[in-house]
């Protein structure tokens, strides 16, 4: 059964925006409806069931606390507003999480690890990245994602190098991508590099806990890849699995 969720959101770009971002989450693997009124919200709940209530405050006929008073709410709410002011009357109000507008992938990330609990736990299995369609001049083609050694992010550009050496733009960002990308296999080792767990030819242990990488094939434009100090432990424990 697939996560049945409402949006109570009274901007387009707002409610489209979260859309987006939950298909990149949960792929088609969740059900959704916008509603935009505090009225339109009190008589669909009044008929309809659903698992999870992203809710902005200001709406055109009043606030969404009104909707508190006149139906009894048990499924988990995350506030989304562009105002700070409501936190604590949110938390009242069966808020789960606050989320303030506009937000990206890994706030909502955040906020749904607050209720995945109570969520259809079929249904949280990640959607990971099965290939990519990549452009070679005029020419398109499908690369699997097994095919992909490393994504390297390089002014402004990020690119995707496959295990011949071919090399490709990805539109995305490092940030974005790395959720998207199966953990048993890719890893992100900096703010620069993400990498498949085959790509690596040869490690070298420096100091500041920091570990220097060779990676096949070979980066021609970045004679040292090093992972951060920071990521080091989480490096060396996915090695490790």
């Amino acid at each position: 059964m697939a996560i049945r969720v409402l949006i109570v959101e009274d901007e387009s770009w707002a409610s489209e925006s979260l859309l987006e971002m939950l298909t990149e989450l949960w792929n088609d693997d969740y059900t959704a409806v916008v509603k935009s009124t505090v009225r339109d919200v009190i008589s669909w709940l009044g008929k309809n069931e659903t698992d999870l209530i992203f809710m902005d405050i200001h709406l055109g006929d009043g606030l969404s606390f009104d909707i508190f008073n006149h139906i009894k709410i048990q499924t988990p709410v995350i506030f989304t507003t562009a105002f700070d002011e409501y936190a604590l009357e949110a938390f009242r109000n069966r808020g789960y999480a606050y989320l303030l507008k506009p937000f990206e992938l890994p706030e909502l990330k955040e906020a749904l690890s607050k209720v995945e609990s109570l969520l259809p736990r079929e249904e949280l299995v990640p959607q990971y990245k099965n290939r990519f369609l990549v452009r070679y001049g005029i020419r398109l083609k499908s690369v699997p994602v097994e095919d992909i050694a490393y994504f390297m992010a390089d002014d402004k550009l990020l690119y995707g190098f496959s295990v011949q050496g071919d090399r490709f733009i990805v539109d995305d960002t490092l940030s974005k991508l790395a959720p998207r990308l199966d953990p048993a296999f890719f890893f992100q080792i900096n703010r620069k590099f993400i990498i498949h767990i085959q790509s690596i030819a040869e490690m070298v242990k420096m100091s500041r806990n920091r570990i220097k990488l060779q990676l096949h094939p070979q980066v021609l434009d970045n004679p040292e890849i090093i992972v951060s100090e920071e990521k080091s432990n989480d490096f060396q424990l996915w090695l490790d699995k």
